[in-house]
């Protein structure tokens, strides 16, 4: 599912940044969202560019060594995550229906847990 969502904006607004679902949700925001979001709009471009596996490997790289790695290498690794996941929780809120509001908030969570279980 998650596929398939993602495939319309490459093909759409890679190229030109503007078309499709994002800049019709980008258009309804108003202040300090729409300047997040039209800041955002290059970096997401880059993201949904590079193959498919790259941001959840990379992810997935960061919660080993958050895991894993002494304290001081573990917090910033799992500091990206967080700050990550909030970033795209944040730009996708208006857009993404409860259950996914509260997958969101809940991967927030787990960071966080993965975080204080280092203390």
């Amino acid at each position: 599912m998650a596929d398939q969502s993602r495939k319309p904006r490459q093909s759409g607004d890679g190229a030109s940044g503007e078309g499709g679902g994002a800049s019709r949700a980008a258009s309804t925001s108003t202040g300090t969202r729409k300047e997040i979001e039209d800041a955002s709009r290059p970096s997401l471009v880059k993201l949904s560019s590079l193959p498919r596996l790259v941001v959840p490997l990379g992810t997935l790289v960061l919660v080993v060594i958050g895991l894993f790695a002494p304290l001081p290498i573990a917090l910033p690794a799992l500091a990206l995550i967080f700050v990550f996941f909030a970033w795209i929780a944040y730009l996708s809120w208006p857009v993404v229906p409860t259950g996914g509001k509260v997958l969101r908030g809940v991967m927030l969570g787990l960071v966080l847990a993965m975080a204080a279980s280092r203390f």
